[in-house]
């Protein structure tokens, strides 16, 4: 597999993380970032993510948030709410 992935070379298979330094739980980056991404890091440091070449993320937002996990994550919620109002608000 060593024509397909292992470097980032055209042609070849790239999955990429780029991660905001400038927040202050990776302040230790600097001088350690392995560290500092394994102990401190979040989510919402996660600026960009390409796959295969294909940026999914940018500027901290997903350019395609309709993934399946997203999608069912809104039927259940639609189910739910379906649900509160067939039998009510048990919160309310």
């Amino acid at each position: 597999m060593d024509d397909q992935v292992g470097s980032l070379r055209p042609g070849k298979h790239a999955d990429l993380v780029l991660l905001r330094t400038d927040a202050v739980n990776l302040s230790g980056a600097r001088r350690d970032p392995v560290a500092s991404v394994v102990t401190a890091a979040h989510p919402g440091n996660v600026d960009t993510v390409l796959v295969a070449g294909t940026v999914v993320k940018r500027d901290g937002r997903l350019l395609t948030p309709h993934t399946s996990a997203t999608t069912a994550a809104h039927h259940a919620a639609d189910r739910l709410s379906a649900s509160l109002r067939e039998f009510g608000d048990p919160a309310r």
